[in-house]
């Protein structure tokens, strides 16, 4: 009998090392368009300390509900956490399973197996910044990597919406990922931290498998706009070639919004974006190997 070979989903981790950037702007509204776009099963995982692109899909009062009942990143991390935001529980065990943390944000009528799910975000998670002792959190970062791994055996593709630092979750997150997905706006800020994280990659001993960069511009100005940032970025040996030729541009539709939870492509007047995010999501899948 033929052995079953298992495809692993590509893990991309959205993440610079300058905020503002808008990479909750693309973990949220990108990947769920290109769940549906594409009909991939996806999983986010909110990977944030300020839980920021849980807020902006999920209303506070569900979110209340989620945590309660440890549906979120912090259950994935420790299976009781320890009351001191200074110590980690000793008695790990294995994780849990993606479906007891996750929740199902859309599906597919008819098809089940093709649904966008979240894994919420914590507060809770920056302990792990306070916390210097790399040896007690390894054994929290190995329980990290088993889950994501487990859940890439299920899934089409993961999304991680990362913090914007060099921290132990930053370097959890570049460990489990196959792809890094860097935001970047048209000013020389957000190029630097492009070049600081491409530098964090590289210089990580514990990253034996690098993931791939792909760079994507977001909030390009419609009008008035100077290129010389972008077309400095597009000519640049080591980021050009990974440059998404699509980019994202300034409209209030990708916002956030205090009187609206969800996603973009779902707004009102979605048809003035989808056309962009559509041309965002098929060049992406390219570089992630789902088409």
């Amino acid at each position: 009998m033929a052995k079953t070979t298992i495809k692993f989903a590509p893990v991309v981790s959205v993440l610079n090392m300058k905020g503002g950037v808008g990479k909750t702007t693309i973990s949220a509204h990108v990947f769920r368009h290109l769940y549906m776009r594409l009909q991939k099963s996806t999983l986010l995982v909110d990977f944030d300390p300020q839980f920021n692109l849980t807020q902006t899909i999920v209303s506070q009062i569900d979110y209340e509900k989620h945590k309660k009942d440890r549906r979120t990143i912090q259950a994935v991390m420790e299976p009781e956490p320890n009351q001191s935001i200074f110590q980690v529980n000793t008695q790990l065990g294995p994780p849990p399973a993606e479906d007891k943390v996750s929740i199902r944000l859309r599906g597919i009528i008819g098809k089940p197996e093709i649904n966008l799910s979240l894994v919420p975000g914590d507060f809770g998670l920056v302990k792990y910044s306070l916390i210097t002792d790399q040896k007690v959190l390894n054994p929290i970062r190995e329980r990290f990597l088993t889950f994501i791994m487990e859940a890439r055996k299920n899934r089409d593709l993961i999304c991680i919406d990362c913090n914007p630092s060099s921290s132990f979750m930053t370097l959890c997150a570049l460990m489990a990922s196959t792809h890094v997905l860097v935001p970047v706006k048209p000013d020389r800020y957000s190029i630097l931290g492009l070049e600081l994280l491409d530098q964090f990659i590289n210089d990580l001993p514990l990253l034996t498998n690098k993931p791939k960069i792909v760079v994507i511009l977001n909030g390009v100005p419609r009008a008035n706009y100077d290129p010389t940032v972008e077309n400095s970025l597009r000519s640049h040996p080591r980021f050009g070639p990974v440059t998404l030729s699509s980019v994202l541009n300034v409209t209030k539709l990708l916002e956030a919004s205090p009187g609206y939870t969800g996603f973009a492509t779902d707004k009102k007047h979605q048809w003035r974006i989808t056309p962009r995010i559509s041309a965002v999501v098929d060049e992406l899948a390219g570089h992630l190997g789902l088409k």
